[in-house]
Protein backbone atom coordinates (compact mmCIF):
# COMPACT_ATOMS: atom_id res chain seq x y z
CA UNK A 1 0.00 0.00 0.00
CA UNK A 2 1.50 3.40 -1.22
CA UNK A 3 0.20 6.84 -1.30
CA UNK A 4 1.34 8.91 -3.83
CA UNK A 5 0.18 12.82 -5.62
CA UNK A 6 -1.86 13.09 -8.01
CA UNK A 7 -0.05 13.47 -11.48
CA UNK A 8 -3.11 15.89 -12.50
CA UNK A 9 -2.71 18.35 -9.83
CA UNK A 10 1.57 18.11 -10.35
CA UNK A 11 0.87 18.59 -13.71
CA UNK A 12 -1.53 21.64 -13.29
CA UNK A 13 1.54 22.65 -10.14
CA UNK A 14 3.90 22.35 -12.93
CA UNK A 15 1.82 24.84 -15.89
CA UNK A 16 1.10 27.57 -13.02
CA UNK A 17 4.53 28.44 -13.18
CA UNK A 18 5.64 28.94 -16.91
CA UNK A 19 3.81 32.16 -16.97
CA UNK A 20 5.40 33.43 -14.02
CA UNK A 21 8.69 32.03 -15.96
CA UNK A 22 7.77 34.02 -18.92
CA UNK A 23 7.51 36.79 -17.58
CA UNK A 24 9.97 37.15 -15.25
CA UNK A 25 12.58 36.24 -18.30
CA UNK A 26 10.61 38.88 -20.25
CA UNK A 27 11.56 41.80 -17.82
CA UNK A 28 15.39 40.29 -17.44
CA UNK A 29 15.57 40.80 -21.14
CA UNK A 30 14.16 42.14 -23.94
CA UNK A 31 10.28 43.01 -22.34
CA UNK A 32 8.89 42.74 -25.48
CA UNK A 33 5.62 41.40 -23.32
CA UNK A 34 5.85 44.12 -20.55
CA UNK A 35 6.24 46.93 -22.85
CA UNK A 36 3.36 45.56 -24.61
CA UNK A 37 1.20 45.67 -21.88
CA UNK A 38 2.33 48.75 -20.47
CA UNK A 39 1.49 50.30 -23.51
CA UNK A 40 -2.01 48.96 -22.97
CA UNK A 41 -2.31 49.91 -19.53
CA UNK A 42 -0.95 53.22 -19.26
CA UNK A 43 -1.51 56.65 -21.23
CA UNK A 44 2.02 57.44 -23.25
CA UNK A 45 2.41 60.76 -20.81
CA UNK A 46 1.61 58.46 -18.11
CA UNK A 47 4.14 55.59 -19.08
CA UNK A 48 5.64 53.46 -16.28
CA UNK A 49 9.60 53.09 -16.03
CA UNK A 50 10.59 50.18 -14.77
CA UNK A 51 12.78 50.52 -11.01
CA UNK A 52 15.81 48.28 -9.77
CA UNK A 53 12.77 46.91 -7.23
CA UNK A 54 11.08 45.57 -10.19
CA UNK A 55 14.10 44.15 -11.41
CA UNK A 56 14.56 42.42 -7.89
CA UNK A 57 10.66 41.05 -8.32
CA UNK A 58 11.73 39.51 -11.60
CA UNK A 59 14.53 37.14 -9.98
CA UNK A 60 12.55 36.35 -7.33
CA UNK A 61 9.99 35.34 -9.54
CA UNK A 62 12.38 33.43 -11.85
CA UNK A 63 13.89 31.24 -8.87
CA UNK A 64 10.20 31.12 -7.69
CA UNK A 65 8.59 29.65 -11.19
CA UNK A 66 11.87 27.40 -11.56
CA UNK A 67 11.26 25.74 -8.21
CA UNK A 68 7.31 25.30 -8.77
CA UNK A 69 8.03 23.62 -12.27
CA UNK A 70 10.81 21.56 -11.47
CA UNK A 71 9.47 20.39 -8.13
CA UNK A 72 5.67 19.84 -10.45
CA UNK A 73 7.51 18.33 -13.58
CA UNK A 74 9.49 15.60 -9.94
CA UNK A 75 6.63 14.85 -8.62
CA UNK A 76 4.78 14.05 -12.18
CA UNK A 77 7.38 11.43 -13.16
CA UNK A 78 9.04 10.38 -9.77
CA UNK A 79 6.51 10.67 -7.19
CA UNK A 80 7.28 11.23 -3.54
CA UNK A 81 5.73 7.97 -1.56
CA UNK A 82 3.47 10.39 1.12
CA UNK A 83 2.78 7.00 3.22
CA UNK A 84 3.94 3.77 2.44
CA UNK A 85 3.08 0.03 4.27
CA UNK A 86 6.44 -1.86 5.06
CA UNK A 87 6.72 -4.68 7.70
CA UNK A 88 8.53 -2.96 9.78
CA UNK A 89 5.94 -0.15 10.39
CA UNK A 90 3.85 2.71 8.77
CA UNK A 91 6.15 5.28 6.66
CA UNK A 92 5.12 8.71 6.49
CA UNK A 93 7.09 11.42 5.40
CA UNK A 94 6.60 14.42 8.58
CA UNK A 95 9.28 16.07 8.63
CA UNK A 96 9.12 17.95 5.22
CA UNK A 97 10.64 17.07 1.58
CA UNK A 98 14.36 16.76 2.16
CA UNK A 99 13.99 14.64 5.58
CA UNK A 100 14.10 10.92 6.36
CA UNK A 101 10.51 9.52 6.74
CA UNK A 102 9.40 8.51 10.04
CA UNK A 103 8.47 5.05 10.75
CA UNK A 104 5.85 3.98 13.37
CA UNK A 105 5.85 -0.10 14.39
CA UNK A 106 2.59 -1.73 13.11
CA UNK A 107 1.72 -2.65 16.93
CA UNK A 108 2.05 1.14 17.56
CA UNK A 109 -0.59 2.20 15.46
CA UNK A 110 -4.18 2.31 16.85
CA UNK A 111 -6.42 3.12 14.52
CA UNK A 112 -7.19 4.90 11.17
CA UNK A 113 -9.76 6.37 9.52
CA UNK A 114 -10.79 9.01 7.46
CA UNK A 115 -11.35 13.14 8.62
CA UNK A 116 -12.72 15.95 7.62
CA UNK A 117 -11.85 19.51 8.65
CA UNK A 118 -14.04 22.34 7.26
CA UNK A 119 -11.69 25.42 6.63
CA UNK A 120 -12.71 28.43 5.66
CA UNK A 121 -16.46 26.90 4.47
CA UNK A 122 -14.21 24.24 2.53
CA UNK A 123 -14.53 20.70 3.61
CA UNK A 124 -11.03 19.45 3.40
CA UNK A 125 -10.10 15.98 3.39
CA UNK A 126 -7.39 14.35 6.20
CA UNK A 127 -6.39 10.95 6.93
CA UNK A 128 -6.92 10.12 10.56
CA UNK A 129 -4.17 8.16 12.48
CA UNK A 130 -4.22 7.42 16.26
CA UNK A 131 -0.95 5.83 17.78
CA UNK A 132 -0.28 4.34 21.06
CA UNK A 133 2.69 6.16 21.52
CA UNK A 134 4.24 8.97 19.47
CA UNK A 135 8.28 8.57 20.56
CA UNK A 136 9.65 10.01 17.15
CA UNK A 137 7.30 11.51 15.89
CA UNK A 138 7.46 15.79 14.92
CA UNK A 139 5.56 18.21 17.19
CA UNK A 140 4.70 20.41 14.32
CA UNK A 141 4.50 17.80 11.55
CA UNK A 142 4.81 18.73 7.41
CA UNK A 143 1.50 18.61 5.46
CA UNK A 144 -0.49 17.23 8.71
CA UNK A 145 -1.82 18.69 12.45
CA UNK A 146 -2.56 16.48 15.52
CA UNK A 147 -6.02 16.84 16.30
CA UNK A 148 -5.38 14.64 19.93
CA UNK A 149 -2.93 13.61 22.07
CA UNK A 150 -2.19 10.40 20.08
CA UNK A 151 -4.39 11.31 17.20
CA UNK A 152 -2.40 12.93 13.52
CA UNK A 153 -4.62 13.79 10.65
CA UNK A 154 -2.67 14.14 7.45
CA UNK A 155 -4.02 16.06 4.46
CA UNK A 156 -4.98 13.89 1.42
CA UNK A 157 -6.33 16.71 -0.36
CA UNK A 158 -3.59 16.14 -3.50
CA UNK A 159 -4.19 12.37 -3.01
CA UNK A 160 -4.52 10.32 -5.72
CA UNK A 161 -6.63 7.93 -3.70
CA UNK A 162 -9.35 8.89 -0.95
CA UNK A 163 -8.62 9.15 2.39
CA UNK A 164 -11.08 6.13 3.15
CA UNK A 165 -9.58 3.86 0.60
CA UNK A 166 -6.41 4.71 2.42
CA UNK A 167 -7.66 3.92 5.65
CA UNK A 168 -9.03 0.43 4.13
CA UNK A 169 -6.03 -0.12 2.63
CA UNK A 170 -3.61 0.60 5.87
CA UNK A 171 -6.25 -1.80 7.78
CA UNK A 172 -5.85 -4.66 5.47
CA UNK A 173 -2.01 -4.28 4.86
CA UNK A 174 -1.93 -4.20 9.27
CA UNK A 175 -4.12 -7.57 9.55
CA UNK A 176 -1.77 -9.42 6.72
CA UNK A 177 1.33 -8.22 8.09
CA UNK A 178 -0.08 -9.55 11.98
CA UNK A 179 -1.18 -12.73 10.60
CA UNK A 180 2.71 -13.12 8.98
CA UNK A 181 4.41 -12.16 11.32
CA UNK A 182 2.02 -14.59 13.44
CA UNK A 183 2.87 -17.56 10.93
CA UNK A 184 6.13 -16.97 11.71
CA UNK A 185 6.41 -17.32 14.72
CA UNK A 186 4.11 -20.59 14.73
CA UNK A 187 7.07 -21.88 12.10
CA UNK A 188 10.11 -20.92 14.31
CA UNK A 189 8.55 -22.97 17.82
CA UNK A 190 10.44 -25.74 17.96
CA UNK A 191 9.24 -29.17 16.59
CA UNK A 192 7.51 -31.31 19.47
CA UNK A 193 6.81 -28.70 21.63
CA UNK A 194 3.18 -28.66 21.61
CA UNK A 195 2.97 -32.49 21.85
CA UNK A 196 5.65 -32.70 24.72
CA UNK A 197 3.02 -29.68 26.53
CA UNK A 198 -0.01 -32.38 25.79
CA UNK A 199 1.59 -35.31 27.60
Amino acid sequence: MTVKRSAFRMWLMALAGIPLLVISLDVLTNRRITNYLRELIFRPQDTQIFEPRDVIWAWVMLFFSVFVIAWGLKELFLPTKIIECRPEGLVMRLGGPLRRPNVVPWPLVADVDQYTIVDEGKKVPYLLLEFYSIDGLPEDPWGARWVADNTLAILAEDWVDTPLVVAEGIADYAVDQARRESLEAARSLPEGRDGAEEE
